[in-house]
């Protein structure tokens, strides 16, 4: 079969172990999207390209439990089926299941939990085997190398590290020879070209195997770049001020009273900050785009944007979805701690979702954001209202560490919408 490119669709379906579960976390009242992951990043970047839809499930799925912990449940379904702890044979158990997923083309991480127990060859051929039962139901199949560890994981000059080179090796010769399946080489943007180990480079692991937000970003951006030959460009949004929510005629209309965020003084009507120091904020109007963009500086600690006035209640029922998304505009800072994206259901049992949340070094302090200037769309991961008209939080959370200078963001086009059942 000749692959044709970009594929239709953008749903991206992620397969492997923690290194794609810990793209998202939840627990019993709020399911994140993460700053640490390397498909979140490549999500937010794209603005919009491409779609790695989860959502909260607290359900536990035999074959899914992480780290093999019977009745421990990942706390998420959908498009990350990353299992934390397996081996390459316990990911081909579950591809029946996998292949029930609706996905237009799907990543596949395989082998890392094996280096150490397993032989090259079988390591090799399950890979193989995954990949093919993919190819045979029609899937367009992105293949990752084995990723590289600190040596305080794989011991310089250890046989782990010989045999993830002769893994990824065979594994581009294995996908040149089937025209639907490709190699994203994540180390190429990972590893430092210095270490004489192979090492990643400093600050984008925090345990020497798994990604903090450094890694995270590197790898997301390189893939969002990547990406961009496969999947259709993201399409323009059509903005109009009276594309509003109607429960008859438009009930997938924008709830938000002012999503172009109109208004004449410092911050756009219905706006308000809490929570910290802003040194300055202004609208700034652009004759070629439809929206107005809000920008803030925040001097330092945190503070909290809120997107809903005050007293806002949602005219939805229990038991409908919603998603929110706003599109950011990030300058360069080394101090950025936090920039996420907050949609919060004020019911009893309501979820808290949010999308690119910090992480915790577990020393009390957050993992420092990209320093360099970034530009994307922050989409929550969606949430289903438990009762009807309870008051709903929506906002972005900033936090910058000690800095002589303010941090910029602006932003524009925040959305909150009702959404198809994603399950």
């Amino acid at each position: 079969m000749t692959a044709r490119f970009p594929i239709h669709g953008k749903r991206v379906a992620l397969l492997g172990t923690s290194l794609v579960q810990q793209n998202h976390h939840a627990g019993d009242g709020h399911i994140h999207s993460c700053a640490r992951g390397w498909a979140t990043w490549a999500e937010v970047l794209s603005g919009g390209q491409l779609d790695v839809t989860v959502f909260h499930d607290s359900r536990v799925h035999p074959g899914w439990e992480p780290s093999g912990r019977v009745g421990v449940t990942r706390g998420f379904g959908g498009l990350n089926a990353g299992v934390s702890g397996q081996k390459a044979r316990d990911i081909e158990q579950r591809l029946e299941e996998v292949l029930r997923l609706d996905f237009d083309l799907i990543i596949v991480d395989a082998g890392t939990n094996d280096m150490m127990v397993e032989t090259k060859e079988v390591i090799q051929s399950i890979r193989e085997a995954i990949v093919d039962r993919l190819l045979e139901t029609g899937k367009n199949v992105i293949l990752l190398p084995i990723l590289a560890r600190g040596t305080q994981k794989w011991v310089a000059g250890g046989s782990e590290r010989a045999k993830a080179h002769w893994i990824n090796q065979k594994s581009l010769a294995f996908a040149a020879r089937r025209p639907q399946c490709h190699v994203f080489d994540w180390n190429s943007v990972w590893v430092d070209p210095h270490s004489a180990d192979g090492a990643p480079h400093d600050g984008f692991s925090d345990d020497g195997t798994h990604f903090s937000v450094p890694g995270g970003y590197a790898v997301g951006k390189a893939l969002a770049a990547y990406l961009r030959g496969f999947l259709a460009p993201s399409a323009p949004r059509i903005w109009a001020q009276d594309d509003r929510f109607d429960a008859v005629n438009n009930p997938l209309g924008n709830i938000l009273p002012n999503p172009l965020l109109a208004g004449h003084g410092p911050l756009a009507d219905g706006l308000a900050v809490s929570r910290g120091r802003t040194t300055a904020s202004r609208i700034i109007c652009q004759p070629d785009r439809v929206a107005n963009w809000q920008e803030i500086d925040v001097a330092g600690g945190e503070c909290f944007v809120h997107i809903l006035p005050d007293g806002f209640v949602n005219p939805l029922p229990a038991g409908a979805w919603v998603q929110a998304s706003v599109e950011v505009e990030v300058d360069a800072h080394d101090g950025w701690r936090d920039i996420s994206l907050i949609l919060e259901d004020g019911a009893a049992e309501g979820l808290m979702s949010q999308a690119l949340a910090p992480f915790d070094l577990g020393d009390g302090n957050l993992a420092p954001f990209p320093r360099e200037a970034w530009s994307g769309a922050l989409r929550t991961p969606p949430i289903k209202l438990k009762t009807p008209t309870q008051n709903l939080r929506l906002g972005l959370s900033l936090q910058v560490g000690r800095s002589k200078q303010p941090a910029s963001i602006r932003f524009s086009r925040p959305e909150l919408r009702q959404v198809m059942w994603p399950e």
